[in-house]
């Protein structure tokens, strides 16, 4: 018998990207590895983004198995040989009627639609593409600083009022990138290539990371330095950490006080790496240059949120990884994992 390989589409392959995507990781299935492909329609009722959106909440905070079995799914999974999901949730149900599942393939970072555990006593790996967002996210990080520091979006506000604004609340040091001490927090995918961005753009770069090899740090051109020395010396500081128990809260009012009385703060990552209130207490007595902010431990913002009163922070709405490429990025990296399992019969980048 043949190698069998079920896709489950989401809403996300059911738009135009996501088609030309599903049909590139077909194509390179059946015709470069001779596998059979089978997909998989999950939750079509699914049509709007707003749905979507609520699907993933619930998936992220109630597991795969809140939501009701998916029946066609269970069939279709009985004789695959490993299947490929990107939001679609993948019912514990599924994994333990597969026979001879070897492993579920998310096309995202994170895990939240399979139930790892049960997959793992099942001996099935739990595969992701860690990095995925690397590209999207180190590029809009690198365009909220300009944002923020330049007054991009705080002029074409003004300018929509019918003003023609040169007074802005950081006037006097919106300085360039060119010649500032950046500043980056966590020197993962994301961080580094944002790290290298601003290096072409002249900038010194200060990285704190302990899990970080520092002479591979070192050997880039950047300083390694503690967390606290990177807040005092940085014009600009830059989050991309993981959020863990360990790092929640790791930027407070501590940090906060240490920094530059012209320096910024973008987070790109995760909100819960930050006190919020320390944020808006530093932003409200405008002790620092300013900020911008992709993410928020209350989304979407209330109307009445602090930070939509501020004039010295740019906000937008979690859409740091939002890209028309995203998913056929995944797919490309998860070409790579598929390949290298047809050679070594190995799954790398399996979480369990």
């Amino acid at each position: 018998m043949g190698i069998k390989a079920v896709i489950i589409k989401d809403i996300s392959f059911r738009q135009e990207n996501g088609l030309k995507a599903l049909e590139t990781i077909s194509g390179f299935l059946e015709k470069d590895l001779g596998v059979e492909v089978v997909h998989v329609e999950d939750h079509p009722e699914i049509t709007t983004p707003e749905d979507f959106n609520k699907m993933v909440l619930a998936m992220e905070t109630g597991g795969p198995d809140a939501f009701p079995v998916n029946m066609d799914m269970v069939e279709v999974m009985k004789d695959a040989d490993f299947a490929i999901s990107h939001f679609g949730v993948i019912n514990s149900e599924a994994i333990n009627n597969a026979k001879k599942l070897s492993a579920v393939c998310l096309l995202r970072s994170g895990v939240e639609n399979v139930n790892v555990p049960n997959a793992t006593a099942r001996g099935v790996k739990v595969v992701n593409v860690p990095g995925r967002l690397a590209i999207p996210v180190s590029e809009f990080t690198v365009g909220l600083i300009i944002s923020e520091m330049r007054n991009i979006a705080r002029s074409q506000e003004r300018l929509q009022k019918g003003e023609f604004p040169k007074d802005f609340p950081n006037a006097g040091f919106n300085h360039c990138v060119s010649g500032s001490n950046v500043g980056i927090i966590g020197f993962g995918a994301i961080g580094q290539r944002v790290a290298a961005v601003v290096k072409v753009m002249g900038a010194q770069v200060l990285v704190f990371d302990p899990y970080a090899e520092e002479k591979d740090i070192i050997e880039k051109g950047y300083k390694f330095v503690s967390l606290n020395e990177l807040f005092m010396q940085s014009d600009i500081v830059s989050l991309h950490y993981r959020l863990t128990e360990e790092t929640r809260g790791l930027i407070g009012k501590e940090q906060f006080d240490l920094m530059k009385p012209h320096a910024f703060f973008i987070n790109t990552a995760r909100a819960g790496l930050v006190d919020e209130k320390a944020l808006i207490d530093t932003l409200v007595n405008h002790r620092i240059g300013g900020a911008g902010i992709d993410v928020f431990h209350q989304e979407p913002l209330p109307p009445d949120h602090p930070f939509l009163k501020l004039d010295n922070v740019t906000t937008t709405s979690h859409i740091a990884g939002s890209c028309t490429d995203t998913l056929k990025i995944s797919c490309g990296l998860m070409e790579d994992v598929i390949r290298h399992y047809f050679k070594t019969g190995i799954w790398k980048n399996a979480v369990n």
